[in-house]
């Protein structure tokens, strides 16, 4: 490969020109020269007319036409949001309304009594959630029936267990 031998060159590569030595004071000197002809000179060769920057204003505006025309707005995406927000209150706004007359503001006899069964509450406890949530009327009275403790007691023996009496 050609890339082996580079580490073999000991030329640089660059050459001067033949009489460069000799004849770069001749070149330099005439440079020089030249620079101080151009520093010499006053004027550029360019003259502004009479009254020029007086009336260049109302030239300027005479030549310029004042067209009205409409302005169209380069954020056409502004507006489409705005319109998109304010249509999605709108339709939450109305979904809302159709759910609450639909729904109803009664509570039926199953769902109470499914709710207090899935909570396990034994009469006690159920005795003092009515008292507290006051939601019982003024007339509501609960039934009693007379008993006697020999119908209580046998009643007991015959339909629940030892165990379960021990427990309360």
């Amino acid at each position: 490969m050609k890339n082996n031998n580079l580490n073999n060159i000991k030329s640089t590569g660059f050459k001067t020109p033949d009489d460069y030595f000799e004849s770069f004071e001749d070149k330099l000197f005439e440079k020089i020269n030249k620079e101080a002809l151009i520093k010499g000179v006053e004027t550029s060769g360019y003259v502004v007319p009479k009254n020029y920057f007086d009336s260049i204003d109302d030239t300027i505006l005479n030549k310029v036409t004042l067209d009205e025309k409409p302005v169209v707005k380069l954020n056409p995406r502004k507006t489409f949001y705005y319109i998109a927000g304010i249509a999605a209150s709108l339709i939450l706004m109305i979904s809302i309304y159709i759910n609450v007359e639909k729904q109803e503001n009664s509570i039926s006899a199953e769902m109470v009594e499914t709710y207090l069964e899935d909570r396990d509450l034994n009469s006690y406890e159920l005795a003092q959630l009515l008292l507290d949530a006051d939601i019982l009327e003024d007339d509501f009275t609960i039934a009693t029936t007379p008993y006697e403790e020999e119908n209580l007691e046998s009643y007991l023996l015959d339909n629940s267990d030892i165990e379960t009496i021990l427990e309360y």
